[in-house]
């Protein structure tokens, strides 16, 4: 039998910057060249044809509902997300939309299993806007933002900001209040993303607080046998489970 707990850490955490500044992106569909990553290029300062017009298009298809996201690459607690729409027209392409903050599952999920693990729905924006600031609920937790429509509408998003701090980075200047940082065991489990470093620990969570430690660490595997703790990447294959079995392993993902 499969079992699976929780380990609590805590860090300290500063002030919010913009997380999602040329972080990976992924769309519905795409409208001729305005591609997804057009939202987060840094560029706020002219969103009008008469300018550059470097914006994210959706294209309208029938019986889709476009939607446009955000893989920020570690779990945020997101206090704002600032949406920006085009200045000189088009506001309808910027409403009847969701604003949705996905915090993913233990098992390795990037884009193809954006459906699973805790949805939060931040904000839900009814008319249209050139600009929308939504202020998320107090300690929402997630690694993916969406935008997506409730119609078959076009999307269109000129610049997208997300104001938020890591749950598993430690500051080394200034004050901070306490967080949480939860690491999701598997246990009789090993894990296929890439190895970053091994060591041997004296502990599974001297492995795992080695993994909060490290930026691209995704999760901590500890072989209970040997004591050796093999800090790994994210596993980016997501049509393939990143789990396979194994009795004398155990696996913590950092959330």
């Amino acid at each position: 039998m499969t079992r699976n707990y929780d380990v609590l850490y805590h860090t300290l955490v500063f002030a919010d910057e913009n997380v999602a500044l040329r972080k990976p992106t992924k769309f519905s569909s795409t409208f001729e060249q305005y591609y997804s990553t057009f939202a987060l290029d840094g560029d706020r300062s002219d969103r009008s044809v008469h300018g550059d017009f470097i914006c994210a298009h959706s294209d309208s298809l029938d019986y889709q509902q476009s939607w446009w996201v955000v893989d920020l690459q570690n779990v945020y607690v997101i206090n704002e997300v600032d949406i920006f729409g085009r200045t000189d027209c088009c506001t309808h392409a910027l409403a009847n939309f969701d604003v949705e903050i996905i915090l993913p599952t233990c098992t390795c999920n990037h884009w193809n299993n954006l459906e699973e693990g805790d949805t939060i729905s931040c904000h839900y924006q009814a008319t249209g806007s050139q600009r929308i600031v939504v202020t998320c609920p107090p300690n929402t937790k997630g690694r993916y933002v969406r935008i997506k429509r409730r119609d078959t509408g076009y999307l269109i998003i000129c610049e997208l900001e997300v104001y938020g701090y890591p749950v598993n980075s430690l500051h080394e200047s200034g004050l901070g209040s306490i967080l949480s940082i939860y690491a999701c065991g598997k246990i009789g489990y090993g894990y296929s993303g890439p190895v970053l470093s091994s060591s041997v620990t004296k502990s599974n969570i001297q492995c795992t607080c080695t993994c909060i430690t490290e930026t691209a660490c995704s999760a901590a595997e500890y072989d209970k046998y040997t004591n050796v703790c093999t800090l790994k990447g994210e596993c980016l294959n997501g049509t393939q489970s990143s789990l396979y079995p194994d009795n004398d392993k155990q696996v913590f993902f950092i959330q």
